[in-house]
């Protein structure tokens, strides 16, 4: 019989079996990560579900005290040696994807393989650690999406992973994106004991149930700096931008937990128009962020509903609507790591990216 008959016939028979094909990307470009030691090495599309296979490295070093040395070592010499210790690594099962500035774009968690959602698995320095997330399915034509378990707290890390491209292109039946709007009620997270202490690096305090008051959406009005920042837009006016380039305007206001602009604002916005209305080619996408403190769908909606009052600012001076965009991304960007109020105010901030020239 000819081969290449019988090699047809085989993988006929394998896939007779299989409930669907499933699209893969191998190693997917990520734009943004918080932790250099957990890798996705390949997202799977299959019909019901989102597919994300992980790899997590433990790179801690440790300084073994050496055994039956002829000399004495000095107390102050043995303090640099330590045992290696056990941490603990497990995935937060309120981790959620979602298409990038879209509050009602999101994609809940379903279950994990190899990794707890509660718990721990406990990990030794050196050891590598493969794990399987899956979630609901990727609206077709999503091809780009981030990956957000939550804010570091208490000295602990979280894995989110920002701009993370993927094959998955339109059905060929489908005129539009089928958009499963999923803007169901805000995730609230159970108040759980402590997990066991995790190594520094990889540490993810298990968070609890926050208090009424720290449900409000995060105020993003005035930097606590008393002067204002100096505006990015002349590199605009003298040219010296790129499509795809961020540029900050430090000295845009809104009233407190609202997306009312403030007066103070106006002079940067008017000075913005004049610009806009010089190079008729320019396109721009306004963004808006907050920190990351408070329920994570309201300070995404608060962002995006600022970013529209610019747009909308920016229209009544007279730029046509077509050559703005509006997006908010809540805290899930951030310029500072910290969380002293003056690192959280360099989060609450407005920009826009040039998206044509």
């Amino acid at each position: 019989m000819n081969f290449k008959v019988l090699l047809a016939g085989a993988i006929a028979i394998v896939f007779s079996f299989s409930p669907g094909f499933a699209q893969i990307t191998n190693n997917p470009k990520v734009e943004e990560q918080s932790v250099p030691y957990v890798k996705i090495k390949r997202v799977e599309l299959t019909d019901e579900q989102t597919i994300i296979h992980f790899r997590f490295v433990e790179k801690r070093s440790t300084q073994v005290m050496p055994r039956n040395l002829p000399f004495p070592i000095p107390r102050q010499q043995q303090q640099q040696f330590q045992q290696p210790s056990a941490g603990s690594i497990w995935l937060d099962p309120e981790t959620r994807l979602y298409k990038p500035g879209e509050i009602d774009v999101k994609f809940k968690f379903i279950r994990a393989d190899n990794i707890p959602t509660s718990g721990g698995k406990e990990i030794m320095p050196g050891d590598t650690v493969n794990f399987v997330a899956y979630f609901e399915r990727l609206d077709p034509g999503i091809e780009v999406f981030d990956f957000y378990e939550g804010r570091s707290t208490g000295g602990g890390q979280t894995w989110n992973f920002y701009g993370i491209h993927i094959k998955n292109p339109l059905k060929k039946d489908a005129k539009t994106p089928q958009t499963t709007a999923k803007a169901d009620k805000p995730l609230k997270k159970p108040v759980q004991p402590a997990p066991a202490a995790k190594p520094k690096v990889a540490e993810k305090p298990k968070p609890v149930e926050k208090p009424a008051e720290a449900e409000k959406p995060v105020e993003a009005e005035q930097p606590i700096e008393a002067e204002k920042s100096e505006s990015a837009l002349n590199k605009l006016k003298a040219g010296k931008v790129a499509v795809g380039e961020t540029i900050s305007l430090p000295n845009v206001y809104f009233e407190t937990s609202k997306v009312d602009l403030l007066p103070e604002s106006y002079e940067e916005l008017n000075t913005l128009v004049d610009l806009l209305k010089e190079s008729e080619s320019i396109r721009i996408r306004v963004e808006g962020h907050t920190d990351n403190v408070g329920d994570f769908d309201k300070n995404l909606d608060l962002s995006r509903k600022r970013a529209e009052s610019v747009r909308s600012y920016l229209i009544e001076k007279g730029i046509a609507a077509e050559r703005i965009e509006a997006k908010g991304y809540g805290g899930t960007r951030p310029l500072a790591k910290g969380t002293s109020e003056v690192e959280r105010s360099k989060n609450r901030r407005v920009e826009f990216v040039v998206t044509q020239m």
